[in-house]
């Protein structure tokens, strides 16, 4: 099996073969009820406070841009939260890993922008870019597209990506805006002392050990593992209700769905202004390089390029209409999960199971509670979260990009993602540094076989 495993890593195609149970059958002609009951069977014997630790580690990407399009464009905040609750315990049970739900960043930051979107437009966005990832889905061509994909681009991807990311937690833990010119007060509710214990608790709990650190006796005993991101996210909340009048505006109910109604101007604006910049990051970063990181992490139960496009194509198609936040799967989010405990399905049903329970209880509501959270928590955990991914992408290169040249496309790739701020330009420089030095290799073939060609000519000349 794990020959099986290094052969498919070491040409990167999709692991098809891999997908056998310890029995020899194909996974892909069992029947989903089959599959859906071994992975609710892993989650029962694999449950601890680890995967539900685990299920909060995503709440740094997840909440600031959920926030955001709530208070300034409308998202309708209890219809997103019973939507992406639902999808989060269908992709538990489907994918068997804590496979993670983050809004659609690109279209976010548009809307967020000086220049907003209007809801409407942010949903004409959601709505295109799922359509041309689940055609790409269901008819199997994103799973070409990975195929001749350097492996190299992707861990450059993820290394890039996560050194953003990692600005971005910084930023939102350190400073009161994003243009990072003032920074956060030391004793205030939201200042730098809870960004400072924050930061000790995620270092002491999750940070590896250092390799020279051994015991004085034969019986090696680790400290208590505390659930970090449990206890920031708890503290979060009891920071969040001792601000006056924070839950003065909770009322029970769910929110009430409305079906939206697109003009054909607030389609043309979305799509060319948030859905074409979306769709090369949803390709990339929330599909193929997603799968690279299951890979990466979760060798024997890796996701499949047309499931997670066909799942991020699909869940959208059914919730955008509703006022739902465009959302879709991703690479830090996998890493961010991981990284706090999360290793099967059952910590993301955990996750949707308290946003459907809190979407049908406050609905709406909630918002001004939310918007309380201090963002210094968010910005620790998103800091953390990127490290993981960081380390996959380093993880993943050694095996794969053991040549100098790999190393070095790896390297453009991640460059010029962070000095571009896109992924699909580090992508492009990555995957251009990648066939010059192929063309630039085979040229050189070329010529060392004119030269010894030549030598062997003038070798027989001289002989005859």
């Amino acid at each position: 099996m794990d020959a099986i495993i290094a052969n498919a890593n070491d040409n990167n195609i999709e692991i098809e073969d891999f997908e056998k149970t310890a029995h020899g059958v194909d996974v892909d002609r069992i029947p989903p009820p089959t599959t859906i009951r071994r992975n609710w069977e892993t989650m029962k014997e694999k449950w601890s406070t680890r995967e539900a630790n685990g299920s909060l580690g995503d709440l740094g990407t997840f909440l600031p841009l959920l926030m955001g399009l709530s208070m300034t464009q409308g998202l309708d905040l209890g219809t997103t939260l019973i939507f992406t609750g639902a999808y989060n315990v269908v992709t538990g049970f489907l994918f068997g890993i804590p496979m993670p739900l983050q809004p659609m960043k690109t279209i976010a930051a548009v809307a967020l922008s000086e220049k907003p979107l209007s809801l409407n437009e942010v949903i004409a966005a959601g709505i295109f870019v799922s359509i041309c990832v689940f055609i790409a889905g269901t008819t199997g061509m994103i799973d070409r597209f990975n195929r001749v994909t350097p492996v190299a681009t992707i861990s450059g991807m993820q290394l890039g990506l996560g050194l953003s990311l990692a600005k971005k937690g910084y930023t939102l833990a350190a400073y009161t805006s994003n243009s990072m010119e003032n920074l956060r007060p030391w004793f205030k509710r939201d200042g730098l002392v809870l960004a400072i214990m924050s930061g000790l608790i995620v270092l002491w709990t999750s940070a590896p050990k250092p390799p020279n650190v051994t015991s004085t006796t034969n019986k090696k005993r680790g400290l208590p593992r505390v659930p970090a991101a449990l206890v920031l996210v708890i503290l979060g909340f009891i920071l969040a209700l001792s601000v006056p009048n924070a839950t003065k505006s909770l009322k029970f109910g769910p929110s009430t769905p409305k079906l939206l109604k697109l003009t054909w101007e607030e389609a043309k604006t979305g799509i060319v202004r948030a859905g074409i910049p979306q769709l090369p990051l949803t390709t990339l970063n929330s599909v193929i390089s997603v799968c690279a990181v299951s890979r990466e992490l979760f060798p024997n139960h890796p996701a499949k390029p047309r499931d997670v496009a066909t799942s991020v194509g699909l869940m959208n198609l059914m919730s955008c209409w509703f006022g739902a936040m465009p959302s879709c799967h991703g690479a830090g989010g996998l890493a961010a999960h991981f990284h706090f405990g999360a290793r099967t399905g059952g910590a993301v049903c955990f996750l949707g199971a308290w946003k459907i329970l809190l979407g049908i209880l406050f609905g709406s509501s909630l918002l001004e509670l939310l918007a309380n959270f201090p963002e210094p928590v968010l910005g620790v955990m998103l800091f953390a979260a990127s490290c993981e991914l960081m380390a996959t992408g380093l993880r993943g290169s050694p095996k794969q990009a053991t040549a100098a040249s790999e190393k070095f496309v790896l390297l453009v790739t991640a460059s010029v993602t962070v000095a571009a701020k896109s992924t699909w330009i580090g992508f492009l420089f990555g995957l251009s540094t990648h066939v010059l030095l192929l063309v630039r290799a085979r040229v050189e073939d070329w010529m060392n076989d004119r030269i010894t060609c030549g030598e062997d000519v003038n070798a027989s000349v001289n002989d005859g």
